[in-house]
């Protein structure tokens, strides 16, 4: 089951801070800068989907809370086992405008 990397907001920590922390421990990769997108609310949590920049020379590593991480394409995405609200999140996300992707 594939999954985007997130998790908790810690105490007093702000919502970009937080996403741009848990790309870097869930992928091993800085980010350099980051805009929100959108929130997602679930039954059980609300998501803040961020657009998050990488540079090119990045690669992902997997880490303890990862079995696998790896960069796709959207066409391949359509392939991948994901949660409905995964999958929910990324169709938003990819009808957003290019210049918001």
């Amino acid at each position: 089951m594939w999954l985007l990397p997130g998790g908790v907001v810690e105490r007093d920590e702000l919502v970009i801070v937080a996403a741009i922390r848990e790309v870097y421990e869930e992928t091993g990769m800085e980010a350099h800068a980051a805009a929100f997108m959108f929130e997602h609310v679930s039954a059980h949590h609300v998501h803040h989907v961020f657009r998050i920049a990488i540079s090119d020379n990045e690669h992902p590593k997997a880490c303890a809370e990862a079995a696998s991480v790896k960069w796709v394409t959207p066409e391949q995405l359509i392939n991948f086992r994901a949660t409905p609200g995964t999958k929910a999140i990324l169709e938003r996300a990819l009808s957003a405008s290019p210049s918001v992707r």
